[in-house]
């Protein structure tokens, strides 16, 4: 069995990867930006951030997490999101 402190820092490691995916995706969001200028698109879209949340919430129930913990962090995403595209006007 392994000890508490091992797991801590499995944790640690995971809590990191995550924050890599989320870099990316904030990367994403910035090209996104560029797209959505190039086509004369507004920064909010909230029809496509309804899909986004849909899928999530689906995928919560697959995973069996809780789906409360899917729909704050895919919120929190999406304000970040929509932060960085409007620090970049």
């Amino acid at each position: 069995m392994e000890d508490l402190e091992a797991l801590r820092l499995k944790i640690v490691d995971v809590t990191i990867e995550i924050l890599k995916l989320v870099k990316k995706r904030l990367e994403l969001a910035r090209e996104a930006k560029r797209i959505k200028a190039q086509k004369g698109l507004p920064i909010k879209d909230e029809y496509a951030e309804r899909r986004l949340l849909s899928k999530v919430l689906e995928t919560c129930e697959e995973l069996n997490i809780f789906p409360e913990l899917g729909k704050e962090l895919t919120k929190l995403l999406i304000k970040y999101s929509i932060k960085i595209q409007e620090e970049d006007e």
